[in-house]
């Protein structure tokens, strides 16, 4: 950490201008790290990669410069202007089961909450459990992204010192949540009858505030056990006064509860064959014939959802989600219908559907030599700075289709079926609810023969506690899911590595 050597007995008061405009006076240690000061001080600010210098999110105005909140030192009469992060970021609050509509509910003694803690994205409803009408939901950015992007930044975080920090931000967010569902009823926490979360185990474990050393570290095992059943407490601390929490179980420290839920929210009518996947970094899928059950998990990386591209954004305003060739111009639809800002993870799928198209890109996915150093310009933003789709763009976009193309064979061999046996596919996730299929079948993300099956089902993993809020019963088949599912640990599949060098490519070659 910057400035170890600093005088204990040296104070700093510092000003800080927050994103929203508020100033708040600040007093710390001369040399202490800026961006410590600001998270202690609950200022919300980009970190994702946990403070290491190296995703340039927290840039800060120190003095009039921009600087790293994470490699500046804090100094007497320092003034610090936050820039604004992406606190629009369009989140996913519909699943197959319902519709997010707000109701007039029946039974305000009948009422529970439904929690989906996402890795970026957080989403509640208040629920009337008898009629499952949703009478208020709330949505925001997940607090521990300062902490880190992902969960691999998030698990090193919390063995590195910061799992006191990473539990007690998503605790006190969704505590403060909870509180303003149940004030719009005018009702009580403590009179509701129960909240149900799902999540990945990463992002449970967490929530529970338990060691994640065993995450990060082969054989990838979770530690500590699931049980069903939480005390309020036990979930939200000991002060906190509230009904029973349940958690969805996890199935391995990669498969979560968050794809537990999914096949309650669309598991289908008994019989049906049903792949359900969730296209995110960490790409979880799940298939069901029957009794028997499949799943695997994936590492796609961060393409999907706009990171580690030229010009990428997440799901916020302006961010260029469909793209279609007209002639030799890019016609692009934007979220929101906004001025356009970067290119999201759906964009990215249509911009190399457009390239091969318009054979800018070969089946290799290498790029004609015209644009291979500068890349293709996609549109214009409002400064007249250039959105462009890169070389390196492509690269990244077929690293993390191949993955989840090779983890979906790969199950469906397993399991010993075709693809003409698949009753349904079903895509999770905000991701999955904007992709056009026709680009994810061009560029090879799913097979040809899986288009006419698809429908993206939105937030799944919402839509599971949705249910069990319902019917707790549902759990314990959510239980027995867990128990009898066969996890397919892709890093170690004999198969792994030769389809994931042959789905590299956009077409046969």
């Amino acid at each position: 950490m910057n400035g170890a050597g600093f005088v204990k007995d040296d104070a700093a008061k510092i000003k800080v201008i927050t994103a929203s405009g508020e100033t708040l006076e600040l007093e710390a240690l001369a040399g202490q790290n800026l961006l410590d000061i600001l998270r202690v001080n609950d200022v919300s600010i980009a970190a994702n990669c946990g403070g290491r210098g190296t995703c340039g999110k927290c840039v800060v105005s120190v003095d009039g410069r921009e600087r790293l909140a994470c490699q500046t030192d804090a100094a007497d009469g320092m003034r610090v202007k936050v820039k604004s992060g992406e606190e629009s970021f369009v989140i996913i609050e519909d699943y197959a089961s319902g519709k997010n509509l707000a109701e007039a509910i029946d039974n305000f003694d009948d009422l529970s909450v439904a929690v989906d803690i996402g890795t970026t994205t957080v989403v509640l409803q208040l629920i009337d459990s008898g009629s499952g009408k949703v009478a208020s939901t709330r949505s925001f950015l997940n607090p521990q992204r300062q902490y880190g992007e992902d969960v691999i930044s998030r698990i090193q975080f919390a063995n590195e010192g910061g799992l006191e920090s990473l539990r007690d931000a998503i605790r006190k967010s969704l505590l403060d949540a909870i509180k303003s569902l149940c004030a719009d009823v005018n009702t009580d926490p403590s009179l509701l009858k129960r909240v149900c979360v799902a999540g990945n185990t990463t992002m449970m474990y967490l929530l529970l505030g338990y060691v994640c050393v065993s995450l990060g570290v082969y054989p990838f095992e979770p530690e500590f056990p699931h049980k069903d059943e939480y005390t309020f407490g036990e979930v939200f601390g000991a002060d906190a006064d509230g009904p029973p929490v349940y958690l969805l179980p996890w199935v391995s420290a990669y498969v979560g509860g968050d794809i537990t839920a999914g096949y309650l929210d669309c598991r289908g009518d008994e019989g049906e064959t049903v792949f359900l996947i969730d296209m995110g970094t960490n790409g979880e899928m799940m298939l069901w014939n029957g009794d028997k059950v499949f799943c695997c998990s994936t590492a796609a990386g961060p393409a999907f959802e706009g990171g580690g591209i030229t010009c990428g954004t997440g799901s916020i305003p302006g961010a260029i989600s469909k793209i279609e060739l007209d002639r030799d111009t890019y016609a692009c639809e934007t979220i929101g219908g906004a001025e356009p800002v970067g290119i999201c993870g759906s964009g990215v799928l249509d911009a190399a559907a457009c390239l091969l198209e318009a054979e800018i890109i070969d089946e290799t996915g290498r790029m004609d030599e015209e644009y291979f150093d500068c890349g293709v310009v996609i549109a214009e933003r409002k400064d007249k700075k250039q959105i462009l789709f890169t070389q390196k763009d492509i690269r990244e976009l077929q690293l993390a289709k191949s993955a989840i193309r090779a983890g979906v064979e790969i199950l469906m061999s397993e399991a010993g079926l075709d693809i003409s046996q698949l009753d349904a596919v079903y895509l999770a996730g905000g991701f999955g609810q904007k992709l056009r299929i026709e680009s994810a079948v061009k560029i090879g993300i799913l097979p040809e023969e899986m288009a006419q099956k698809v429908r993206s089902i939105g937030n799944s993993s919402l839509g599971g506690c949705a249910r069990v809020c319902r019917d707790l019963a549902l759990l314990g088949e959510a239980d027995g899911l867990a128990k009898r599912t066969q996890e397919m640990p892709l890093s170690t599949h004999p198969k792994f590595q030769d389809l994931f060098m042959d789905n590299m490519a956009f077409g046969d070659i």
